[in-house]
């Protein structure tokens, strides 16, 4: 199984918390290196939770996880 088939139960679940316009979304964009979460000055735009898989180099198969409701 390569790591692109790995479940997501089966991943390193990574959760970014904070407030409103804290950043999560902008920090998972530039963690990940795509834009897979929307960013707005405006405030509650981006509520719904966020998954993204992906490798980390020296852990395997991750999902970073925001979510936008504090």
């Amino acid at each position: 199984m390569s790591l692109n088939d790995t479940p997501r139960a089966n991943r390193l679940h990574i959760g970014l918390f904070g407030r409103r316009n804290s950043g999560k979304s902008s920090l998972v964009n530039a963690l990940t290196g795509q834009q897979v979460a929307t960013v707005s000055a405006v405030p509650g735009t981006t509520t719904d939770p966020v998954y993204k898989a992906m490798e980390l180099h020296g852990i395997g198969p991750v999902v970073f996880i925001r979510y936008g409701w504090l």
